[in-house]
């Protein structure tokens, strides 16, 4: 593995942008992290039946410290709806840990196009939604709740995106939370099931050992490099979150986002 100077800057400002994200918007930074940590992986060499699930797991494990470092911002800002987490933290962890384990026995071009795919609903989202209107949020039944946290944990073991993607909206249009809160909200939920998923990645075995720096598929040197500045990039980003209008932000991400799923489907 190749530690070059640019190498390590280049894996420090991706922590930045992707904590950036993930404290801004709420779906955790592995819309960012994945596609450049899946480039990352192939130019080291790393067994093309693992490089797409070491990429997944290196971005949950992230994604656990960058939510946690948005959720301190969030909770002093009060933009967290605490009553509605208890509800959707066990499925999300249920669901988390069973995809992870899942997505180490399927193809990797599989799970890539999976990711494509996800990417691209969350980029559509992005350039269409419009500022969600304040409305008393719903009291959630316990089932609902699970349900709906057991999709957020299939995605972010599926994906590597942590379980944003889909919470975000399912916090605004099912559950009525304003916008203002979404971010928050969302952190403290997929904080969790990013956490079950990355476990359910470290403590599998993969076809062929990964090198050094990896336990399980999980790139542990990487994403320990990424968390440095992944946790101060979260805490920027709530902090932006709570004095701008985030509509243009999530414009120009969105379309970003588009050109990256292009280069993600025509690579193998």
């Amino acid at each position: 593995m190749d530690w070059s100077a640019p190498l390590v800057l280049m894996i420090l400002v991706l922590g930045l942008v992707a904590g950036f994200v993930a404290g801004f918007v709420g779906i955790g930074g592995g819309v960012v992290m994945v596609p450049v940590l899946l480039e990352i992986f192939r130019r080291w060499g790393l067994p093309g039946d693992s490089v797409v699930q070491a990429a997944m797991a290196t971005s949950l494990c992230v994604a656990v410290f960058a939510t946690g470092s948005a959720i301190v911002r969030h909770h002093r800002q009060k933009r967290i709806l605490w009553r509605l987490v208890p509800y959707l933290i066990p499925g999300s962890m249920a669901g988390g840990w069973a995809a992870a384990r899942l997505a180490t026995r399927l193809p990797g071009r599989a799970l890539q196009l999976v990711l494509a795919g996800l990417m691209t609903l969350a980029a559509i989202r992005m350039l269409t939604e419009n500022e969600v209107k304040a409305r008393p949020a719903t009291t959630v039944v316990w089932w609902k709740g699970l349900l709906v946290g057991i999709m957020v944990g299939m995605v972010a073991g599926l994906s590597g995106l942590a379980g944003g993607i889909v919470l975000v909206p399912a916090l605004a249009l099912l559950l009525g939370v304003h916008s203002g809160w979404l971010a928050g909200t969302s952190s403290a939920v997929i904080l969790w099931s990013a956490l079950a998923a990355a476990l359910g990645y470290l403590t599998a075995s993969p076809p062929s050992p990964l090198g050094p720096g990896f336990t399980g598929y999980g790139g542990l040197t990487v994403a320990g490099l990424l968390a440095l500045t992944a946790i101060p990039g979260a805490q920027m980003g709530a902090w932006v979150n709570r004095r701008t209008r985030s509509l243009m932000f999530r414009r120009i991400f969105g379309i970003i986002l588009l050109a990256v799923v292009v280069r993600m489907v025509v690579s193998r």
